[in-house]
């Protein structure tokens, strides 16, 4: 009796401890390429030729390329809201019209408070500026391969 007990309370304690996991795991874990995108200066960028990419981990972190640089962040869903911390990124020296872009990118992923998924493709949305980015998921070579 006392072992099944034990056993309980162990699997109790594995549930719960999930469960706040839970809310991070709401997001796709993936990793994604921005297709699409709305800015509030409505100005036009090359993002066929820059690579934006955002990667989403089991452990509430996200983080790619902006265009030039690396970032990161957390982010965690709280009451069905989406919260992202501040990302960091690298420094490294881009053209003016990148730099451009990733402020923007960044504000967007710092600002965020939804995201849906619909039809494989990601949208996280700042609702409060009325901008949002589109992601698309990244189809490894290997997996390519491996379809034929």
């Amino acid at each position: 009796m006392k072992k099944h007990l034990l056993v309980l309370t162990i699997f109790g304690l594995f549930l719960t401890a999930g469960a706040a996991v839970g809310y991070a795991q709401q997001m796709p874990v993936a990793k994604f390429k921005l297709t699409q995108y709305m800015f509030r200066d409505k100005m036009a960028y090359p993002i066929d030729k820059m690579e934006v990419t955002l990667n989403v981990s089991a452990d509430g972190r996200i983080g790619g390329k902006a265009g030039c640089n690396v970032y990161g962040a957390d982010f965690s869903i709280v009451d069905g809201k989406l919260k992202v911390s501040a990302p960091i990124s690298t420094m490294m020296f881009c053209d003016e019209l990148t730099n451009g872009f990733e402020r923007k990118f960044l504000d967007v992923i710092q600002n965020a408070d939804t995201f849906s998924l619909k039809d494989k493709k990601l949208t996280i949305t700042s609702t409060k500026r009325h901008t949002y980015l589109v992601f698309e998921p990244v189809v490894e070579e290997a997996k390519k391969e491996h379809a034929h």
